[in-house]
Protein backbone atom coordinates (compact mmCIF):
# COMPACT_ATOMS: atom_id res chain seq x y z
CA UNK A 1 0.00 0.00 0.00
CA UNK A 2 1.40 3.98 -0.72
CA UNK A 3 1.49 6.22 1.66
CA UNK A 4 0.91 9.55 1.33
CA UNK A 5 2.72 12.98 3.13
CA UNK A 6 0.17 15.64 3.69
CA UNK A 7 1.66 18.84 5.57
CA UNK A 8 -1.04 20.22 8.27
CA UNK A 9 -0.67 23.25 11.15
CA UNK A 10 -2.33 22.55 14.52
CA UNK A 11 -5.56 24.79 15.25
CA UNK A 12 -5.14 27.29 18.29
CA UNK A 13 -8.39 28.26 17.58
CA UNK A 14 -11.37 26.42 18.23
CA UNK A 15 -15.33 26.78 17.17
CA UNK A 16 -17.66 27.20 14.06
CA UNK A 17 -16.39 30.78 12.87
CA UNK A 18 -13.04 29.95 13.20
CA UNK A 19 -13.66 26.82 11.30
CA UNK A 20 -15.67 29.21 9.16
CA UNK A 21 -12.29 31.28 8.35
CA UNK A 22 -10.47 28.43 7.58
CA UNK A 23 -12.45 27.35 4.69
CA UNK A 24 -12.54 30.30 3.33
CA UNK A 25 -8.48 30.55 2.88
CA UNK A 26 -8.88 27.11 1.30
CA UNK A 27 -8.05 25.06 4.52
CA UNK A 28 -10.22 22.25 5.82
CA UNK A 29 -10.65 21.74 9.66
CA UNK A 30 -9.68 18.14 10.96
CA UNK A 31 -9.11 15.90 13.73
CA UNK A 32 -6.09 13.39 14.96
CA UNK A 33 -7.57 10.86 17.09
CA UNK A 34 -5.23 8.38 18.87
CA UNK A 35 -5.82 5.28 20.96
CA UNK A 36 -5.35 6.55 24.19
CA UNK A 37 -3.93 9.67 23.17
CA UNK A 38 -5.33 12.63 23.35
CA UNK A 39 -7.17 14.18 20.00
CA UNK A 40 -5.54 17.01 18.31
CA UNK A 41 -7.42 19.19 16.18
CA UNK A 42 -5.63 20.55 12.79
CA UNK A 43 -6.25 22.54 9.39
CA UNK A 44 -4.76 21.30 6.11
CA UNK A 45 -4.69 22.47 2.24
CA UNK A 46 -7.84 21.81 0.73
CA UNK A 47 -5.87 21.13 -2.85
CA UNK A 48 -3.71 18.54 -0.73
CA UNK A 49 -6.02 15.86 0.06
CA UNK A 50 -7.24 15.57 -3.27
CA UNK A 51 -5.22 11.94 -3.62
CA UNK A 52 -6.25 11.09 -0.68
CA UNK A 53 -10.30 11.54 -0.67
CA UNK A 54 -11.10 11.56 -4.58
CA UNK A 55 -9.85 7.55 -5.17
CA UNK A 56 -10.56 4.31 -5.19
CA UNK A 57 -7.38 2.97 -3.35
CA UNK A 58 -6.72 3.14 0.00
CA UNK A 59 -3.70 4.76 1.38
CA UNK A 60 -1.77 5.40 4.80
CA UNK A 61 -0.89 8.81 5.93
CA UNK A 62 2.27 10.30 7.16
CA UNK A 63 0.62 13.91 8.07
CA UNK A 64 3.43 16.11 8.76
CA UNK A 65 1.89 18.17 12.00
CA UNK A 66 3.69 21.00 12.62
CA UNK A 67 7.25 19.38 11.51
CA UNK A 68 6.77 15.85 13.54
CA UNK A 69 5.34 12.79 11.44
CA UNK A 70 2.31 11.22 12.33
CA UNK A 71 1.33 8.08 10.85
CA UNK A 72 -2.69 7.74 10.34
CA UNK A 73 -5.29 6.63 8.03
CA UNK A 74 -8.70 8.33 7.05
CA UNK A 75 -11.69 7.91 9.27
CA UNK A 76 -13.98 10.21 7.73
CA UNK A 77 -14.38 12.80 5.44
CA UNK A 78 -17.65 15.75 5.57
CA UNK A 79 -19.02 17.43 2.55
CA UNK A 80 -20.74 20.60 1.88
CA UNK A 81 -24.84 19.98 1.25
CA UNK A 82 -24.38 22.55 -1.20
CA UNK A 83 -20.49 23.33 -2.75
CA UNK A 84 -19.54 19.15 -2.25
CA UNK A 85 -16.54 20.66 -0.83
CA UNK A 86 -14.94 18.98 1.95
CA UNK A 87 -15.65 20.43 5.07
CA UNK A 88 -13.71 18.41 7.34
CA UNK A 89 -11.98 15.44 7.96
CA UNK A 90 -11.06 13.02 10.70
CA UNK A 91 -7.79 10.92 10.76
CA UNK A 92 -7.16 8.02 13.48
CA UNK A 93 -3.32 6.81 14.56
CA UNK A 94 -1.85 3.77 13.63
CA UNK A 95 0.30 1.54 15.56
CA UNK A 96 2.34 -1.21 13.47
CA UNK A 97 1.28 -4.17 16.13
CA UNK A 98 -2.58 -2.35 16.66
CA UNK A 99 -5.14 -3.29 14.37
CA UNK A 100 -7.58 -1.06 13.29
CA UNK A 101 -10.98 -1.33 10.91
CA UNK A 102 -10.70 0.87 7.88
CA UNK A 103 -13.26 0.56 4.58
CA UNK A 104 -11.38 -0.98 1.94
CA UNK A 105 -13.05 -0.43 -2.07
CA UNK A 106 -14.10 -3.33 -3.90
CA UNK A 107 -12.13 -4.05 -7.52
CA UNK A 108 -14.20 -6.20 -9.67
CA UNK A 109 -12.29 -8.32 -11.87
CA UNK A 110 -13.34 -9.94 -15.40
CA UNK A 111 -16.87 -9.18 -17.63
CA UNK A 112 -19.69 -10.97 -15.80
CA UNK A 113 -21.67 -13.86 -18.06
CA UNK A 114 -24.28 -12.60 -17.55
CA UNK A 115 -23.39 -8.65 -19.43
CA UNK A 116 -22.24 -10.81 -22.18
CA UNK A 117 -25.78 -11.99 -22.77
CA UNK A 118 -27.57 -8.31 -22.60
CA UNK A 119 -27.90 -8.10 -18.50
CA UNK A 120 -27.61 -5.03 -16.81
CA UNK A 121 -24.75 -4.99 -13.82
CA UNK A 122 -25.47 -3.60 -10.36
CA UNK A 123 -22.62 -2.73 -8.31
CA UNK A 124 -24.19 -2.12 -5.24
CA UNK A 125 -21.48 -2.02 -2.27
CA UNK A 126 -18.19 -0.95 -3.45
CA UNK A 127 -16.83 -0.84 -0.12
CA UNK A 128 -15.96 -3.32 2.65
CA UNK A 129 -15.24 -3.11 6.30
CA UNK A 130 -12.12 -4.63 7.72
CA UNK A 131 -9.91 -5.61 10.59
CA UNK A 132 -6.44 -5.16 9.71
CA UNK A 133 -2.68 -4.56 11.11
CA UNK A 134 -1.70 -1.57 9.73
CA UNK A 135 1.24 -2.90 7.42
CA UNK A 136 -1.38 -5.55 6.04
CA UNK A 137 -4.18 -2.73 4.52
CA UNK A 138 -4.58 -3.81 0.80
CA UNK A 139 -5.29 -0.88 -1.27
CA UNK A 140 -8.46 -2.99 -2.60
CA UNK A 141 -10.34 -5.95 -2.49
CA UNK A 142 -10.60 -8.30 -5.72
CA UNK A 143 -13.77 -9.78 -6.77
CA UNK A 144 -13.92 -12.45 -9.79
CA UNK A 145 -17.09 -11.67 -11.75
CA UNK A 146 -16.78 -13.69 -14.57
CA UNK A 147 -19.23 -16.50 -14.31
CA UNK A 148 -21.76 -13.91 -12.32
CA UNK A 149 -24.74 -14.96 -15.09
CA UNK A 150 -28.55 -13.04 -15.39
CA UNK A 151 -30.70 -13.00 -12.10
CA UNK A 152 -27.44 -14.15 -9.68
CA UNK A 153 -25.85 -11.99 -6.95
CA UNK A 154 -22.50 -12.06 -5.10
CA UNK A 155 -22.49 -11.81 -1.52
CA UNK A 156 -19.46 -10.64 0.86
CA UNK A 157 -19.69 -14.15 2.06
CA UNK A 158 -18.64 -15.74 -1.85
CA UNK A 159 -15.37 -13.64 -1.22
CA UNK A 160 -12.45 -15.99 -0.36
CA UNK A 161 -10.88 -16.05 3.00
CA UNK A 162 -7.79 -13.86 3.58
CA UNK A 163 -5.20 -14.18 6.06
CA UNK A 164 -4.11 -10.96 5.94
CA UNK A 165 -7.40 -9.15 7.39
CA UNK A 166 -10.69 -10.06 8.71
CA UNK A 167 -13.80 -8.67 6.86
CA UNK A 168 -16.29 -7.33 9.37
CA UNK A 169 -18.75 -6.01 6.25
CA UNK A 170 -21.87 -8.40 6.93
CA UNK A 171 -21.54 -11.55 5.36
CA UNK A 172 -25.23 -11.74 3.50
CA UNK A 173 -24.57 -7.98 2.37
CA UNK A 174 -25.08 -8.02 -1.82
CA UNK A 175 -21.75 -6.56 -3.81
CA UNK A 176 -23.10 -7.20 -7.17
CA UNK A 177 -25.98 -8.49 -8.96
CA UNK A 178 -26.56 -9.15 -12.76
CA UNK A 179 -30.01 -8.45 -13.12
CA UNK A 180 -32.38 -9.34 -16.64
CA UNK A 181 -31.98 -6.57 -19.83
CA UNK A 182 -34.79 -4.15 -19.73
CA UNK A 183 -35.63 -4.27 -23.06
CA UNK A 184 -36.87 -8.43 -22.65
CA UNK A 185 -39.26 -6.97 -19.81
CA UNK A 186 -40.31 -4.11 -22.01
CA UNK A 187 -41.54 -6.45 -24.34
CA UNK A 188 -42.90 -9.00 -21.69
CA UNK A 189 -45.13 -4.95 -21.28
CA UNK A 190 -46.60 -4.92 -24.70
CA UNK A 191 -47.13 -8.49 -25.12
CA UNK A 192 -49.28 -8.67 -22.44
CA UNK A 193 -51.12 -5.10 -23.51
CA UNK A 194 -51.69 -6.93 -26.77
CA UNK A 195 -53.18 -9.75 -25.20
CA UNK A 196 -55.46 -7.71 -22.89
CA UNK A 197 -56.43 -5.34 -26.43
CA UNK A 198 -58.72 -7.98 -28.27
CA UNK A 199 -60.16 -8.60 -24.83
CA UNK A 200 -60.93 -5.00 -24.01
CA UNK A 201 -62.35 -4.68 -27.71
CA UNK A 202 -64.48 -7.69 -27.49
CA UNK A 203 -65.74 -6.63 -24.52
CA UNK A 204 -66.56 -3.31 -25.99
CA UNK A 205 -68.52 -4.85 -28.97
CA UNK A 206 -70.44 -6.55 -26.48
CA UNK A 207 -71.64 -3.71 -24.62
CA UNK A 208 -72.54 -1.64 -28.26
CA UNK A 209 -74.82 -4.55 -29.07
CA UNK A 210 -76.71 -4.64 -25.96
CA UNK A 211 -76.77 -0.86 -26.27
CA UNK A 212 -78.18 -0.78 -29.58
CA UNK A 213 -81.74 -1.64 -29.05
CA UNK A 214 -82.47 0.22 -26.18
CA UNK A 215 -80.92 3.30 -28.10
CA UNK A 216 -83.20 2.25 -30.91
CA UNK A 217 -86.36 1.87 -28.65
CA UNK A 218 -85.80 5.13 -27.49
CA UNK A 219 -85.87 6.73 -30.95
CA UNK A 220 -89.01 5.40 -31.82
CA UNK A 221 -90.44 6.77 -28.87
CA UNK A 222 -89.14 10.09 -29.15
CA UNK A 223 -90.60 10.28 -32.86
CA UNK A 224 -94.21 9.19 -31.76
CA UNK A 225 -93.86 11.89 -28.92
CA UNK A 226 -93.12 14.40 -31.09
CA UNK A 227 -96.13 13.71 -33.42
CA UNK A 228 -98.92 16.25 -34.02
CA UNK A 229 -102.22 16.00 -31.97
CA UNK A 230 -103.93 15.58 -35.11
CA UNK A 231 -102.08 13.46 -37.04
CA UNK A 232 -102.52 10.74 -34.11
CA UNK A 233 -106.20 11.13 -33.54
CA UNK A 234 -106.78 12.07 -37.40
CA UNK A 235 -110.99 10.12 -37.80
CA UNK A 236 -111.16 8.24 -41.50
CA UNK A 237 -112.01 10.33 -44.10
CA UNK A 238 -116.03 9.60 -45.69
CA UNK A 239 -117.17 8.92 -48.41
CA UNK A 240 -118.07 12.37 -50.71
CA UNK A 241 -122.36 12.18 -51.81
Amino acid sequence: MSELTINAESRKKLGGSSALQLRQKGRVPGILYGHGEPSIPFHVKELDLRPLIFTNETHTISLNLDGQPQRCVLREVQFHPVTDRVSHIDLILIHADEKIRIDVPVSLVGTAAGVKDGGIMDFSLHKLSIEVLPDKIPEHIELDISNLKIGHSLHVSDLPANADYTIATDSHAVIVTIAAPKAAEEVAVVADAVIAEPEQIKAKGKKDEEEAPAAEKGKTAAAEKGKPAAEKGKPAEKGKA
